[in-house]
């Protein structure tokens, strides 16, 4: 460690992070026996509407509202509440109370993008507003849980992407711009963020360039082909993936960090997987290498090329709890190429 980051008189410090592998020693011990849940498909909820019935349910967390402090006949309480789905496509809206907005809804802010697994147990069925679910103080939130049925309901929401997002569009007004919607200045963004609610989603339509300011970046991470996310695995390895919990290869999947700009600012930006290939006219195997000085001519004929050729593009924006952009940076959500500036 360097000198200035140790904790007490140690040299070396050991670090566990996402990309950690940790993996079970098989021990000739028996099997310890996982616990069994009686879950209930959220479209056959309304049996047990304002009953004493504690339930459990899988569902996928798509949306968030921000806490939201309220009087009840004991006082003030904190809520916050998430909105759930499953392969039955029922959405409902689930109130978390009190210390759950503390813990369990902070877990779930950071994952809410990927639309993280959530096991909920013991759970209140209520006609408040319509049917919607909320916590009991007994009851018990797992985030990502190990479950055969945990690894199904993966599987269905990666082959159903496509409809969830449009699903979040339709009901939260998070739908991805479309050519339609005005183009603004990039130094407008700066200004709607300063404005947007935590927990927000949007988008922005802006037309301009990409400039690579950083040409010593790793490229590229290794990931699990079927969910995305990165792993300490090597490149070609097999394994079970903590994520998605499926068995997969890893992989290399593009990662970019770029300016965009136009005529009045720029904006630091993030881009992934394809269109970091359509953006640099190359794969993530030709960088795979490309982070020492030998191959920096290569990196520098990269960056002046991509300055080229204009772009219509959007961007995408989350929001935290705390009311500030997510890792600081926009996401370029799709690109097209202006007519006329390619070269």
């Amino acid at each position: 460690m360097d000198p200035r980051h140790q904790r007490g008189p140690y040299q070396f410090q050991w670090t566990i992070n996402s990309k950690t592998i940790v993996e079970e020693i098989e021990e000739d011990e028996p099997a310890l026996r996982p616990p069994e849940y009686n879950l209930v498909p959220l479209n056959e909820l309304g049996v047990h509407i304002d009953t004493d019935a504690e339930i459990d349910i899988l569902a996928l967390a798509i949306h968030m509202n921000p806490p939201n402090e309220v009087n009840t006949n004991h006082g003030k309480s904190l809520i916050q509440e998430i909105y759930l789905i499953d392969p039955g496509l029922k959405l409902l809206r689930l109130t978390m109370w009190n210390r759950f907005v503390h813990d369990k809804c902070r877990k779930i802010s950071d994952l809410i993008l990927a639309k993280p697994i959530i096991l909920e147990t013991r759970i209140k069925v209520s006609s408040y507003t319509g049917l919607s679910l909320s916590s009991r103080p007994t009851s018990v939130f797992i985030v990502e849980p190990l479950l055969s049925s945990s690894v199904a309901l993966r599987t269905w929401a990666a082959q159903n992407d496509k409809l969830l997002e449009e699903i979040i569009g339709n009901s939260f007004g998070s739908a991805s711009s479309s050519s339609t919607d005005p183009i603004i200045k990039v130094s407008e963004i700066t200004e709607k963020l300063i404005s947007a609610p935590a927990m927000a989603r949007s988008t922005y339509l802006v037309r301009g360039k990409f400039r690579m300011v950083d040409f010593h970046q790793s490229f590229h991470y290794v990931s699990c082909e079927n969910c995305n996310k990165a792993t300490g695995y090597d490149l070609g390895e097999n394994f079970i993936c903590y994520s998605c919990k499926n068995a997969a290869i890893a992989r290399a999947r593009c990662r970019v960090y770029l300016d965009v700009y136009d005529d009045t600012t720029s904006t630091p930006v993030v881009i992934f997987g394809s269109l970091t290939e359509e953006i640099l006219g190359c794969t993530a195997v030709d960088l795979i290498d490309c982070t020492d000085e030998e191959h920096l001519p290569y990196i520098e004929n990269i960056a002046n090329n991509i300055e080229n050729n204009e772009w219509i593009i959007v961007l995408g924006a989350q929001m935290n709890e705390s009311g500030r952009l997510r890792q600081n940076k926009l996401t370029v959500l799709s690109v097209n190429n202006v007519p006329g500036t390619a070269e």
